[in-house]
């Protein structure tokens, strides 16, 4: 199978708002159905075919966890034969644990907020700590912060799930067929490592093959719910809330205990929010409700109708309830349940990472695209094995999965915790919502801390193994946002850059007189169009800058003439190569630059032959490489290209839409390249014969004359004695991930014996 991947290594520092340079208005019309959809964006009443398709997958995706919770729930809080009114309260506490949390908060509220269709803590920290947020910076790195701990908390529980979820699956098929008891824990590894092997088919696959059998599973929990509670209707009292209420009055001390039993639940809930952007809220929503919910809210109903009738079956009450006659088709069944609940927290930790590589979290892992219609549903491969090896160590270290459920809950409460703190801080700052809609939501962060103070019980008894690997999580994590930010800081201040429209000023090169042939021109562009433009993650602004040459009203603006390429630079050779005086500004203000030559320094350079292509991640000054080059080499490209490559929310890019061109000077162009989130055969030859086919570019066919120029940046600490290793110990962790992830150009094909790399030193403190 073809997996499509996207490179997210090195994101624009810069906001990115791109109109895509259109031939004719006939391209635009036809360009405009491929545009791609956001998966939040689907709807019921539109899109139905893959609203439909989204629904099914989502059930076989996202609620394995929450669907085969009735499996251990009831007999986890009753380790004695409970009464009739124990019943009654027990299953309330659940049944309302599902209305508030599951249905109210996150299905109706929490999945509203959204960053450009992806959900989890990520998305709300971006939200809060983008330029629509009016607090402060170090207030919005503290949000970032707080959202790195709270992935990383899930990343942890993503260790733990399949691990409990695997060996409880063999340990039920062992209790039907004895004879497999000594294997459990080879069966259970073998499992798991084939749940992590077959990630890379993605999610939209894995969903066709997961979501028919789950919707068979819950169709299996509605019938033998409906069945039994039809035997013992006095269970319908649990709908009542007081009876959850006068249950832990009546219990105190264990009925606080058993809250953290109850919570088991909701389990894989935050993994619900995190696949946001694999399904959309819509459909995510319409399978609880209609599907999910009804089935695992009448299952609890005939467990406890069971066990009212007969409290002495509480050691399994789920395979007491089956009929006999489906016994074993319910083992083979519950068997393969469980194995698929595990899903969830996994697709979920993808989308975490993904996000975190966007927001300088992360180490720019690499990231495959497993649609071409969902931008959402993705795979990394690096994450996918080591949550495997975490998984493994975990179910060898407990050896069962009774264990593993004493280490299971807190962190998800946690991550439910700040996750509802996060909203919080959305309603007011980004949504400006009134005072007294903050405070009834705030009820909300009363029950998770609630909950939080239930399952800290589960600390000592192994729950420090799920914190122990988030924080090694948030260890790196904050130790790659922390160098990135200084490593910005270090650029911003040291690095001196040139803005692209002053760039001709500072080279001499503006008072040049413009060659014109008239049998080389470059060809008439029409007005750019803005009905069919491809919109980006960061902005939408619009920026002077994005503009190439823009004609008037009339379309009357004509292009520079040039001359042929070949006739350029051969007619131009080495020998008669001039001198141009340019200045390195010592001014802060890298957007001003004077033509004095009394207060700076004069360096002289000369324009070469041949064609200079610099990789840059800006699109309105020259980068690093550029200035590094010019202050060492002294001369310029005799045509000099500053190339750009974005990534759009389209899967592909026709050709004639790839290129959006600027010309500045004579000889001096900048290039954006725009490449779907399915493509990344990046070759930069082609782009720059395209430029030269499509708009006559003075680029030669000979990619001899071409030489690329590569960024590399080397990152080195400052110390000063053992006390200062003390304070910086995050950068010397940032400088040995920044080194086996450099994140600069990884995913463009280069050919070595024409690619120049020109590094940068950051020496940061």
């Amino acid at each position: 199978m073809e997996i499509n991947e996207r490179r997210t290594s090195q994101p624009d520092l810069t906001k990115r708002s791109v109109s895509i340079i259109q031939k004719t208005k006939s391209d635009e019309d036809s360009e405009c159905c491929d545009e791609h959809l956001l998966v939040t964006n689907v709807t019921p009443c539109r899109n139905c075919a893959l609203f439909f398709s989204l629904s099914v997958r989502s059930i076989g995706i996202i609620f394995g966890d929450i669907g085969t919770s009735p499996l251990y729930v009831l007999n986890t809080i009753f380790d004695f034969q409970p009464n009739e009114s124990q019943c009654i309260g027990a299953v309330s506490l659940i049944i309302w644990n599902l209305i508030v949390v599951v249905s109210i908060k996150y299905a109706i509220f929490i999945l509203i907020a959204d960053n450009n269709g992806e959900g989890g803590t990520f998305a709300l920290s971006a939200l809060l700590t983008s330029d629509k947020c009016s607090l402060s910076l170090r207030t919005k790195r503290i949000i970032t912060i707080l959202g790195i701990a709270a992935a990383s908390l899930l990343l942890g529980d993503g260790a733990l799930t399949p691990a409990v979820s695997v060996l409880s699956a063999v340990e039920g098929l062992a209790v039907e067929a004895p004879n497999l008891e000594h294997y459990v824990l080879p069966i259970g590894i073998v499992i798991i490592v084939l749940l992590f092997l077959v990630q890379r088919w993605g999610t939209s696959k894995i969903g066709i093959v997961f979501g028919p059998i789950m919707c068979i599973w819950f169709l299996c929990l509605f019938m033998i719910g409906i069945w039994r509670v039809t035997l013992k209707p006095s269970i319908l009292k649990a709908f009542n809330p007081w009876e959850a209420f006068d249950y832990l009055l009546r219990e105190k001390k264990r009925g606080f205990y058993q809250i953290g039993s109850v919570f088991l639940s909701v389990t894989g809930l935050e993994a619900l929010y995190a696949d946001l952007g694999h399904f959309g809220r819509w459909p995510i929503r319409c399978s609880w409700l209609f599907v999910v919910f009804p089935a695992v809210l009448f299952n609890y109903l005939g467990q406890g109708a069971l066990l009212i009738d007969d409290p002495t079956k509480i050691s399994n009450p789920f395979f007491h309830s089956v009929p006999t006659w489906s016994h074993w088709p319910m083992v083979i069944l519950a068997t393969i349940a469980t194995i698929i609940a595990s899903q969830a927290v996994i697709t979920g930790s993808f989308s975490l990472i993904n996000q975190a590589v966007g927001m300088q979290c992360s180490v720019p892992f690499k990231i495959y695209h497993t649609s071409k219609q969902v931008i959402g549903q993705i795979y990394v491969p690096t994450i996918n094995y080591i949550l495997m090896i975490l998984s493994v160590i975990v179910a060898a270290g407990f050896g069962s999965g009774a264990k593993i459920t004493n280490a299971y809950g807190f962190t998800v409460c946690s991550v439910m915790i700040l996750t509802t703190i996060l909203y919080l801080l959305v309603m007011h700052y980004i949504w400006h919502k009134r005072w007294y809609f903050i405070v009834c939501f705030s009820i909300f962060l009363i029950i998770d801390g609630y909950t939080l103070a239930s399952n800290a019980i589960k600390v000592p008894s192994g729950g420090w193994v799920a914190i122990l690997i988030g924080f090694c999580f948030f260890i790196f994590g904050f130790c790659w946002f922390f160098g990135q930010m200084n490593l910005i800081r270090f650029l911003h201040v040291h690095s001196q850059t040139t803005s692209l429209h002053t760039l001709t000023i500072r080279l001499g090169l503006a008072n040049q007189n413009t060659r014109h042939n008239s049998s080389y021109s470059l060809p008439d562009l029409p007005m750019i169009s803005t009905a069919n433009r491809i919109e980006f993650d960061e902005d939408s602004d619009s920026d002077t800058d994005d503009l190439f040459l823009q004609e008037d009203t009339n379309n009357q603006r004509k292009l520079p003439k040039v001359q042929s390429q070949v006739r350029l630079i051969d007619h131009l050779s080495a020998s008669s190569a001039y001198t141009i005086p340019f200045e390195l500004s010592q001014s802060t203000d890298r957007t001003t630059t004077t033509t004095t030559t009394t207060t700076v320094d004069i360096i002289p350079a000369v324009i070469t032959p041949g064609v200079g292509c610099f990789l840059t991640t800006s699109k309105k000054h020259t980068p690093h490489v550029f200035e590094n080059f010019l202050y060492h080499m002294h001369s310029v490209p005799q045509v000099i290209i500053f190339l750009r490559i974005q990534h759009t929310k389209q899967s592909t890019i026709q050709p004639k839409q790839r290129l959006q061109i600027k010309q500045y000077g004579e000889t001096i162009f900048h290039i954006t390249a725009l490449y779907g989130y399915s493509e990344y055969r990046i070759k930069p030859y082609e782009i720059l014969a395209l430029a030269r086919a499509d708009y006559h570019l003075p680029i030669p066919e000979d990619t001899k004359r071409i030489t690329i120029f590569a960024p590399n940046q080397t990152i080195k600490v400052s110390t000063i004695g053992w006390k200062s290793w003390l304070k910086r110990w995050p950068l010397y962790l940032y400088s040995l991930l920044k080194s086996i992830y450099p994140g600069e150009a990884i995913n463009i094909k280069l050919k070595p014996q024409s690619t120049v790399n020109i590094g940068i030193l950051a020496k940061l403190e």
